[in-house]
């Protein structure tokens, strides 16, 4: 259940994605090349319990947000010219860049954005952090941490031979395998934690602040964040809040598995150390919230 309510959730994002998207494509008239993927989407969707409500949240948070989306495509057209085509990058670059969404104008320039269409009034992810983000800027290496952890499972298992890939699956069928790879995983998951905690606190400040600001994309000057939820709608520019350099970053730990950025003692960012599809069967990686 607990998978299949992960899986519905990621359905609902991608579907608000696409609706956007979709609302893009009509102002701009072009064509809408998702149509096959919206429908599965909502299909996915809608196989869950309340699953029509959470398709009508979606639909009525675009209702919502349209005016500014609008605001925001002319505003883009006048500067860079007429819109030719529109793409959804969903989570594909999700080391990279924060974008869901690329409009590519006939000047080759592109307007994008990052949507978060949030039930309560939370914020969602604002970036997932892979292994060779947290090397490139926190100095931390995990591979051989994680080499271990798949031969300590293959070695449970006695799936010696058997490809990463389908070991995960046979794992994710299996409840004693999975509960094994979980409890086990979660040892390397604090690990890496504590490292990536410790190593954030090393840096200088020119590089603390270098680390924010990747966090947030904020080298990007065509990158629109935008974030709806039950408060209200929250439009802003990562460049135009690029972080200043300041006296005062640091982190404090806020759980085993996760610690908070403090900018000038203001709690900014929360981070939370994961593996993603299932502690122990899959790559680390790092969740970074606004706090």
């Amino acid at each position: 259940m607990k998978n299949r309510k992960v899986k519905s959730n990621r359905a609902q994002a991608d579907y608000f994605e696409l609706l956007v998207c979709q609302y893009i494509c009509h102002l701009a008239g072009v064509r809408f090349s998702y149509s096959k993927n919206i429908a599965i989407l909502c299909n996915k969707v809608l196989k869950v319990p309340n699953g029509k409500a959470r398709l009508e949240l979606q639909n009525n948070n675009l209702i919502k947000l349209s005016p500014k989306i609008k605001e925001i495509i002319h505003l883009e057209i006048k500067r860079k010219g007429k819109i030719i085509e529109v793409k959804w990058v969903g989570r594909k670059l999700t080391i990279k860049t924060t974008s869901d969404i690329d409009a590519e104008h006939i000047s080759k320039k592109l307007t994008r954005f990052s949507i978060k269409s949030i039930e309560g009034q939370g914020f969602g992810t604002i970036k997932n952090l892979g292994l060779n983000s947290l090397q490139r800027y926190l100095g931390i290496n995990f591979e051989l941490e994680n080499q271990k952890m798949w031969r300590e499972l293959r070695s449970f298992t006695k799936q010696y031979n058997t490809s990463q890939q389908t070991l995960k699956k046979l794992v994710r069928t299996n409840k004693t395998w999975l509960h094994w790879a979980t409890n086990n995983g979660k040892r390397y998951q604090t690990r890496l934690n504590e490292l990536c905690y410790n190593a954030f606190n090393k840096l200088n400040n020119k590089d603390k602040v270098g680390f924010l600001n990747f966090i947030l994309d904020a080298e990007d000057s065509n990158l629109y964040v935008i974030i709806i939820n039950a408060a209200g709608i929250v439009i802003y520019k990562p460049l135009e809040d690029k972080l200043g350099l300041t006296d005062n970053i640091i982190a404090k730990k806020n759980s085993e598995v996760g610690y908070t950025i403090l900018v000038n003692k203001v709690p900014t960012y929360r981070i939370q150390t994961n593996n993603t599809n299932g502690i122990g069967i899959s790559p680390f990686c790092q969740r970074v919230f606004f706090y």
